[in-house]
């Protein structure tokens, strides 16, 4: 791996786009309901479909910041694999590692497939899930993983 560890910051693009996007849509269909008279611009504030608009662009916005706040990140060090937030970090030491698959997803609304890692430990049932699309440079961290299932034979 070349590096003693490496750190993945989780993206948050799409919350800023979906606010931008439903902010936009929000507009237009204000300014389509609502009227010109003498000159002056009335709104329909009161207007159903602007008030669930509103909601979605609130709650995206707060979904966003709270993301941010938060900071998820992985981080693969020579012999771990860490999973930590600004509330609580899960660190995995290799000897725990069961197994680390490297797949697809697919979905349908998607032209290609999602490239998946599931990383299987001794302590939980269920594998950790990482999408890697949904952190910056994911073609490194899909690589880092690699590198790390090869040194570990896993």
């Amino acid at each position: 791996m070349g590096k003693q560890t490496q750190t993945f910051e989780k993206r948050f693009d799409f919350y800023w786009k979906s606010v931008a996007i439903y902010s936009v849509v929000l507009i237009l269909y204000s300014l389509i309901r609502g009227s010109i008279e003498e000159g002056t611009l009335t709104l329909k504030v009161y207007d159903p479909l602007v008030i669930f608009l509103s909601l979605i662009i609130l709650f995206s916005f707060v979904r966003y910041l709270f993301s941010i706040w938060k900071s998820p990140r992985i981080i693969i060090g020579k012999d771990y694999i860490s999973f930590k937030t600004r509330f609580k970090e899960i660190t995995i030491p290799a000897n725990q590692i069961t197994k680390i698959l490297i797949g697809k997803e697919i979905i349908a609304n998607l032209k290609r497939p999602m490239r998946i890692i599931k990383i299987f430990v001794t302590f939980r049932k269920k594998p950790f899930r990482v999408r890697p699309s949904s952190f910056w440079n994911d073609k490194e961290l899909t690589e880092s993983l690699i590198q790390f299932k090869k040194i570990y034979n896993k």
